[in-house]
């Protein structure tokens, strides 16, 4: 009876095998991220599912207003339900672009401390902005500024999304074009900003020096410790 199925030293007398004489092959590590990462993560897209319908009119009406005139964000303002909406998105703006960073290497911090940099610039925000609103018993102007503020926030962050698309398509070697692309969009959309809230202030009367003040107080010094603390200067 011929046996057609044997061993490989049967097979081949006198062979041997390379398998034999090597190191075993260590397997690679896939790539992957913590199991708060992967949480924070889901947590953003389930954000982002639920208020869906609320992100697309805040986008719109956040970009028409951006760059239209200043009677469209005192009509921004008066409608509860746009205002609603545009509130909502900017909410998950700066969580989804610090969880952006993180997943491109931008930053040598970790996931936990980023977003904890982020809230305590944003609890440094809401607490400076009541205090002066109180102090200068003008709350008007400056919840104006704060919802600029917010539709600033979803502009640059609609803008900056070619910055996370073009490495993806291109590979990392267009990893410093998209640096500076993204520091060159929320640059210019902060600078315009800043513009508009001077402006609102000199129309409600308050002086060029408070304006001066204003912008070191509530606008660059909170602003100058986030970036410091995501991009560890």
């Amino acid at each position: 009876m011929t046996t057609f199925l044997q061993t490989i030293d049967k097979a081949w007398p006198g062979s041997s095998k390379i398998a034999a004489y090597a190191d075993s092959v260590a397997s690679g590590s896939a790539p992957g991220y913590s199991w708060l990462t992967t949480i924070l993560v889901i947590a953003v897209l389930v954000y982002c599912i639920y208020f869906f319908h609320q992100i697309v009119l805040a986008s719109s009406l956040s970009m028409s207003t951006f760059f239209g005139s200043s009677n469209k964000l005192q009509s921004l303002c008066e409608n509860q339900t746009s205002l609603s909406s545009v509130n909502a998105t900017s909410i998950i703006c700066l969580p989804a672009m610090a969880m952006l960073v993180y997943a491109r290497g931008w930053t040598s911090l970790g996931v936990l401390y980023v977003f904890a940099a982020i809230a305590v610039y944003l609890a440094l925000r809401v607490f400076l902005f009541r205090f002066t609103a109180w102090y200068k018993d003008s709350r008007g102007v400056f919840e104006i500024i704060r919802n600029s503020g917010r539709v600033t926030l979803v502009v640059a962050s609609l803008l900056s999304i070619p910055a996370f698309l073009v490495p993806l398509l291109f590979g990392s070697a267009t990893d410093g074009f998209a640096r500076i692309y993204l520091t060159a969009v929320f640059a210019v959309c902060y600078a315009m900003y800043c513009t508009r809230a001077c402006k609102y202030l000199l129309e409600a009367g308050f002086s060029i020096f408070f304006c001066f003040l204003y912008l070191c107080a509530l606008e660059l010094l909170p602003a100058g410790l986030l970036i410091s603390a995501i991009i560890s200067l």
